[in-house]
């Protein structure tokens, strides 16, 4: 999968060369430093942390990660400035990163909650230094309050999302 991330990156030009530059350099930047700087990066390296998690085995922490690199990737969306490569590479990586991990994440609703409110705990506590929470509060606010409402909708469907997933063959834990 880390190639595919790569890939999605770096391919077909989707990518302004800032981001292009970046993605090469997240790709082979150390997980740890990855979030180390999370703060300072574009919220595309989250879902490479993310899916680096994942592919290791760690699936509640791969969700943390990629639900923050979500936030952070809807906030910049939601702003002016948000440019149509940034909306193709964000499906992107919704699909081959986020798909996987809400698959696994979803299996257990306390841990799928705990994850969104561990994103939004650290999207709080963390500065953005790629788009500004305090040009864009209300986006932001947006923002936020979507994934609060999931959190609630989970709460709500607990014994639903059981049933759907093993009508689906999916793995309740």
């Amino acid at each position: 999968m880390k190639t595919l991330v790569a890939a999605l990156l770096l391919s077909c030009g989707l990518l302004s060369a800032g981001h292009a530059q970046q993605g090469s350099a997240i790709d082979t930047m150390p997980s740890a430093q990855i979030v180390e700087q999370a703060g300072s990066l574009h919220p595309s390296a989250l879902y490479v942390l993310a899916s680096r998690l994942l592919a290791e085995g760690k699936g509640p922490e791969a969700a943390n990660w990629m639900y923050a690199g979500q936030l952070r990737y809807r906030f910049l969306l939601a702003v002016p400035k948000a440019q149509a490569d940034d909306r193709i590479l964000f499906a992107a990586l919704s699909e081959q990163v986020g798909r996987p991990v809400n698959e696994y994440i979803a299996g257990d609703p306390d841990e799928w909650m705990a994850a969104m409110r561990w994103a939004l705990d650290w999207d709080a506590a963390n500065e953005n230094h790629v788009t500004s929470k305090t040009r864009h509060a209300a986006e932001l606010a947006e923002v936020r309050g979507g994934l609060d409402r999931l959190i609630f909708k989970v709460d709500a469907s607990r014994d639903q999302i059981r049933r759907d997933r093993t009508a689906n063959g999916l793995e309740n834990r």
